[in-house]
């Protein structure tokens, strides 16, 4: 831990395949709130330009390393007496410090010592000097955040290395995929360093971007499974618990991406019949996907998936999300490296990783389980048994042990949605719903699932809007009643707010940009940040109880 007079901290976090994420707890431990403060120190990694709770400037120094300085903002900006903030960012490793395991202040500033010791900061010199890498806190009372821009060949190396604007972003920000209207994976984070082929290659020969397209085709087959529909953050958690991500712990959007990348790899796998499974079966199905015709891949569901699958598919109009899911590529925006590199021993003679390969096809596409580059098997792979492979996959789909077992009651005899014995949805039943009113043109509801985080002062939004009509909504809106106040950004979501009195305000929320229409059956998440106007008690996750006033509820505009 590195101290000052007036403050303390500690630095903490998680090292995977050629990154990591690092978390820094601020504590003031002065009689005074620290309204500004800045943090400074050396490293030779490449820090990420948009940390959570502060902002970030860097200058290269001579000696090969970069000085970088964070300064609070938004809920990081101020300090209260005695209390802590925490802050963090993700990096690229510039030194090679290990693909798992914590991370520490001697690895973060590449130094011997976990602990530097700490000096005035001087910032002429900040840009010319050639001395050790000592980090220093700089705090700064009632001072104006600093806004000096990244130097040119800092934001230059980062660009380069998919840490700019296409970086690793851990804001709330939300967008869709241009053509298709579903939201892209990169949206949540993009490591376009973490294998030789991203960028460049990984959409080469029908191969295509993974977007939330997958959870349709993921939660169709749980429907056909008996299993009621889940959300990719649910999917993410259970990856998380089962050891099948680099790090330990979800930061930031972690648990969006994660989420959204096993529910694809649960749909390209987990149709199938066991005693069917080949891995040959995934090269032949994901090429004639993205090379041949419809009605071939369909021949192959009805010929190697589970008994009555391929007429639900037909049924439920499901074809085309199930077939545009195979043309995926697991490598795309680099998740399947820096956050989906599981490490789960695999009958002692693999790992999680390994078998995620099995999606992995060489570049003629004839051949699964490649590395890579395209160019040779996941050797580990090929010595795990079929049936541990099915039932991992299948693991992915019922959310149940990797390891064991899974789908053993799948028998295809599961009524259709639609159909008056199923209530069942491809959209996700809401843990915690505050459902509006049926539209009074379309006769259809929307559906509104509220989460979104706590912290200290505030909190953050998310809303997932369902469109359950089969007609598209234009310009929808929602409308409720809060203590809390509106602060800073929305994204999906233009926010008017109306005083009421007695602490209380009335909130419209309309669609924007890209989340102002929604098409039949689509589901957007939108969102923004709020003060709290009252005390909330909870366990760190806001629920629509904490967010709107007692005895109010949502109300479609």
């Amino acid at each position: 831990m590195e101290s000052t007079n007036v403050l303390q901290t500690s630095i903490t976090g998680d090292r995977w395949w050629r990154g990591f994420t690092a978390a820094i707890t601020l504590t003031n431990t002065s009689t005074q709130d620290l309204e500004n403060w800045s943090y400074s120190f050396d490293s030779p990694h490449l820090i990420n330009t948009a940390p959570w709770g502060a902002e970030i400037s860097a200058v290269r120094l001579d000696n090969g390393l970069t000085r970088y300085t964070l300064t609070g903002k938004d809920w990081g900006a101020r300090i209260p007496a005695g209390e802590s903030v925490s802050i963090g960012f993700n990096g690229t490793q510039g030194t090679e410090i290990g693909n798992e395991g914590e991370l520490s202040a001697a690895l973060l500033f590449g130094t011997d010592n976990a602990i530097s010791p700490i000096s005035p900061s001087n910032e002429e010199s900040a840009g010319i000097s050639d001395a050790p890498s000592e980090p220093v806190l700089e705090p700064i009372i009632e001072t104006p955040p600093m806004t000096s821009p990244m130097e040119p060949a800092m934001t230059s190396a980062m660009a380069e290395h998919g840490l700019g604007d296409h970086g690793m972003n851990h804001d709330h920000s939300m967008q869709q995929s241009s053509e298709s209207g579903f939201t892209d994976i990169n949206v949540w984070g993009s490591f376009h360093d973490s294998n030789h082929n991203s960028e460049h290659n990984e959409l080469v020969g029908g191969r295509t971007a993974i977007t939330t397209e997958a959870l349709l085709a993921y939660n169709g087959l749980r429907d056909f499974a008996g299993l009621a529909p889940v959300d990719i953050e649910a999917i993410g958690a259970w990856a998380f618990e089962n050891e099948l991500t680099n790090n330990s712990q979800a930061w930031g959007n972690d648990l969006q991406g994660v989420g959204l990348w096993f529910a694809m790899q649960g749909a390209k796998v987990g149709w199938i019949a066991d005693a069917s499974y080949d891995p040959q079966i995934l090269a032949d199905i994901q090429r004639t996907a993205r090379l041949g015709s419809s009605g071939d891949v369909m021949q192959m569901v009805e010929q190697f998936g589970h008994e009555g699958f391929a007429t639900y598919l037909t049924t439920n109009q499901l074809e085309e999300h199930f077939i545009n899911t195979l043309k995926m590529e697991p490598h795309y925006g680099g998740w399947m490296h820096a956050r989906t590199h599981g490490f789960l021993s695999i009958e002692g003679v693999a790992i999680a990783h390994d078998i995620h390969h099995l999606t992995v096809l060489g570049w003629d596409q004839n051949e699964p389980f490649m590395n890579d580059t395209f160019d040779w098997p996941q050797w580990p792979a090929l010595d795990v048994s079929d049936n541990t492979v099915i039932n991992y996959y299948q693991g992915i789909v019922e959310l149940g042990d990797p390891l064991s077992e899974n789908l053993n009651n799948l028998s295809g005899t599961t009524p259709l949605i639609g159909s008056t014995d199923s209530n069942s949805s491809l959209n996700p039943s809401p843990s915690d719903p505050g459902t509006v009113q049926p539209d009074p043109l379309t006769g259809s509801p929307l559906e509104i699932q509220v989460s979104g985080d706590l912290w200290d002062g505030g909190f953050t939004v998310s809303m997932n809007v369902t469109n359950q009509s089969n007609q598209s909504l234009d310009d929808w809106g929602v409308s409720f009643i809060s203590a809390h106040q509106f602060y800073g950004e929305s994204w999906g979501v233009d926010v008017s707010t109306q005083e009421l009195g007695d602490g209380l305000y009335r909130y419209e929320l309309k669609g924007a940009d890209w989340a102002q229409s929604l098409a039949a059956g689509q589901a957007m998440t939108v969102g923004f940040n709020a003060l709290s106007g009252e005390e909330l008690n909870g366990d760190g996750s806001l629920t629509s109880e904490l967010l709107m006033a007692s005895g109010t509820e949502l109300t479609l505009l």
